[in-house]
């Protein structure tokens, strides 16, 4: 048996979370690590402004 478990979050932080995402994919090919917690967006575990 195999299942997948998925964050639901609000409308606006699903947005917010949408907007960041290109900036993760330009970070990791950067080589610097980028995790997204919520709505923020931690790139060398500093958080970056929108």
């Amino acid at each position: 048996m195999s299942f997948n478990v998925f964050e639901q979050f609000p409308s606006e932080v699903q947005e917010k979370r949408r907007r960041l995402i290109p900036k993760i994919k330009v970070a990791k090919r950067e080589g610097k690590r980028a995790l997204l917690a919520y709505d923020t967006l931690f790139i060398d575990r500093h958080p970056v402004q929108q």
